[in-house]
């Protein structure tokens, strides 16, 4: 099955010569929501905001998120995740990429759909006591039936809102990395001694948030689709430097082992179409 990522430019460039998709921590999301549909009853040792607390910073920095989609070609989210329709989706394959392992993964790609709600669950788990409040605090939590609706409502339920965005989520667990969110090692150093390992720790550059990145197989890479305003802009631009600019980059897609997309705007519609540039062989 191929899910999709929508990336700017210099974001794909990145992902496509490197190899690896980056994993975010859940308090660098853009949803201040996110970890807090627990559910939690009013009767026990603490409120239901202590402990939503406590269990959303637990989450915040011992998970790491990707975030997926089914739809290449959703208009709103070209808006809002491919940099005003001047970036790329790239099509991945989750099989080919690993992402349903679930050894490697404590949620894989198979069971992160998105639930979206128009409220929250109330009285859904009963309000954790003291004592577990903090053995979460040092516990690796495993996808298992004890803790398995923590973790649902933690990740995979969103305000129907968010509906557009038909999101699927590929949750890993940072705890065996031993290292802290606000470590300062590359995590290529932390794992150094772990044979095989697939992660790299980068940071980004503009945010300054910790990426946790997971190298793919070249191959895993099977669509990409071009913005309708990005081909647009630089086929249109009156600078030579422009044309000869946007030559390169298409050229440098053209050579990929992907099918190559062009998204463009149906005027007889409000949907998005795709012509393919070019097929890989």
């Amino acid at each position: 099955m191929i899910l999709y990522k929508y990336v700017s430019f210099n974001s794909a460039v990145n992902i496509i010569k490197g190899k690896s998709l980056g994993f975010t921590c859940l308090e660098d999301l853009n949803d201040p929501f996110e970890g807090t549909n627990f559910g939690f009853s009013s009767l026990g040792d603490v409120t239901p905001r202590a402990a939503t607390r406590g269990f959303k910073n637990h989450f915040s920095h011992n998970y790491a998120v990707l975030s997926l989609t089914r739809n290449p070609l959703n208009s709103l989210m070209w808006a809002h995740y491919g940099d005003s329709h001047k970036g790329i989706v790239i099509g991945i394959d989750i099989e080919l990429a690993n992402l349903t392992s679930s050894d490697e993964f404590i949620i894989p790609a198979q069971l992160g759909e998105i639930t979206y709600v128009s409220t929250k669950n109330k009285d859904l788990n009963r309000i954790p006591s003291i004592d577990k409040l903090n053995e979460i605090k040092e516990s690796d939590l495993k996808f298992k039936s004890d803790i398995k609706s923590y973790l649902k409502q933690a990740f995979l339920y969103k305000s129907l809102e968010w509906g557009y965005e038909e999101e699927v989520r590929v949750i890993k667990s940072l705890i065996d990395f031993n290292f802290s969110y606000h470590n300062p090692l590359p995590l290529s150093e932390v794992l150094s001694d772990v044979k095989g390992s697939r992660w790299d720790k980068l940071r980004n550059n503009v945010l300054g948030q910790p990426l946790f990145c997971f190298n793919i197989p070249e191959n895993a890479i099977k669509e990409v689709y071009l913005g309708a305003c990005f081909y647009r802009n630089m086929c249109r631009s009156n600078e030579e430097k422009d044309k000869e600019l946007h030559d390169e980059q298409l050229d440098y897609f053209k050579v990929q082992n992907f099918d190559l997309f062009v998204c463009e705007p149906d005027y007889s519609g409000w949907n998005l179409s795709a012509s393919l540039v070019n097929k890989n062989n």
